[in-house]
């Protein structure tokens, strides 16, 4: 039986390869594109590293057959784009109940396809609880359980928006530097920049304080790395690639 079973296994071995390169190849044709309010982010779907492209002109599409794309503001352009272009061009959007997650909305269509597609990524790729911190423009906190519920959120502004806000309505503060510090500071601009990063921080350190230790806490977005390096004591891990890898799974 031993030895049936050994040649079955030799002959399937030639069709297990056959359909891993199916898989490599079709991969290899899938670009997967994050366009934000400020920049557009790339990364061919067999590829883990992160690119940048000044305008959607820019973007590599030799070689690709299928777009998908993650936006919570440019759609007009991306409909413009996508009829000047020869490969099909998919956008992204909320599901209800999708591969095990569930959106707590009860109308999805609210809830930013970025948040959703950085909970897709963690969910699909590790099957277990989490809570994951977009450190953008926004600041935004979603949280999902073992089942794949997910739990709520929430939504702050970032810290650009913060500075601005200062800024534009307070006399004689400014707009501050980019420090990562939190002691008090000895200058308006390190007043204002310090008082911001002790607000974030311990809102971070708050959040994770409520979450169980077992649990998946992480950071994404431009600002991730700030976070950490006041050394503020958050065991959290940086993932930048989670919006963008959301999207091999949404179309599934």
């Amino acid at each position: 039986m031993v030895g049936v079973i050994f040649r079955f296994a030799l002959e399937m071995e030639p069709f297990v390869l056959l359909l891993v390169e199916k898989l490599v190849s079709e991969l290899s044709k899938l670009l997967l594109v994050d366009v934000g309010n400020t920049r557009i982010k790339f990364m061919a779907a067999d590829s883990p590293e992160i690119k940048y492209a000044d305008s959607f002109d820019s973007l590599p599409l030799q070689g690709v057959n299928e777009v998908r794309v993650a936006t919570v503001s440019r759609h007009k352009e991306i409909a413009n784009w996508s009829q000047s272009i020869t490969p099909a061009v998919r956008v992204a959007r909320v599901t209800k109940c999708h591969k095990g997650l569930t959106v707590a909305y009860d109308d999805e269509s609210r809830l930013g396809v970025d948040r959703w597609l950085a909970m897709l990524a963690l969910w699909v790729e590790n099957q277990k609880s989490f809570s994951v911190i977009d450190l953008g423009t926004a600041i935004t906190a979603d949280f999902v359980d073992d089942t794949g519920m997910h739990l709520g959120g929430y939504i702050t502004p970032g810290y650009r928006l913060m500075k601005e806000a200062l800024g534009v309505h307070t006399a004689q503060v400014g707009f501050g530097g980019n420090s990562s510090r939190l002691e008090p500071g000895h200058n308006t601009e390190c007043c204002v920049d310090h008082g911001i990063n002790r607000m974030v921080f311990s809102w971070l350190a708050d959040i994770q304080h409520m979450e169980s230790e077992d649990k998946l806490f992480v950071l994404t977005g431009g600002d991730a790395e700030k976070a950490l390096e006041a050394g503020y004591g958050l065991d959290a891990e940086i993932d930048r690639t989670l919006v963008i890898r959301g999207l091999r799974y949404c179309f599934e």
